[in-house]
């Protein structure tokens, strides 16, 4: 709307002065002012429009970004697991060829050798075996002579 508008302000004034400045303006002037005014209710209308787009582009873009942060932490979470798997390959590749080494020498003969200390080993644990198993039977024997003189000696004081 023009300066000029006695129109301008409306909310302002009271209905009846309104009214009665609308009768004293000619068509074509009272026919310009509501073409202005229609207009700027367009433009208005317009720009309100926009800034609903833009709300909403910025309502978007902020759901991308907080999807985005969740995404970020599973790529993370992946990589760690990743990581983890790497790091178990390398530990199983290394159990691998220790046994692949242990297996190759044992082919070679040098697996007779082993086998020969480990025979000698069972040979000395059996006699150790033995030798505690001959103890117990023994400290049990022992055991029960004395609970024997235990109790011959609780039935003699209680007589």
């Amino acid at each position: 709307m023009s300066d000029a508008n006695p129109a301008q302000g409306a909310g302002e004034s009271d209905g009846p002065d309104l009214a009665a400045r609308l009768r004293d303006m000619s068509p074509e002037r009272l026919a310009e002012e509501v073409i202005s005014v229609w207009e700027e209710v367009l433009k208005v209308e317009g720009e309100l429009a926009t800034a609903r787009q833009r709300a909403r582009a910025l309502e978007m873009e902020l759901e991308a970004r907080e999807s985005d942060g969740s995404a970020r932490a599973r790529v993370a979470e992946l990589e760690e697991g990743m990581r983890v798997a790497e790091s178990r390959i390398v530990q199983m590749e290394l159990l691998l060829e220790n046994e692949r080494a242990r297996r190759a020498d044992i082919e070679e003969g040098g697996g007779q050798d082993r086998f020969e200390e480990l025979q000698g080993e069972n040979s000395r644990l059996l006699r150790s075996e033995e030798e505690h198993v001959m103890l117990i039977l023994d400290m049990e024997g022992q055991l029960e002579r004395l609970v024997a003189e235990l109790e011959g000696l609780k039935n003699r004081s209680s007589q």
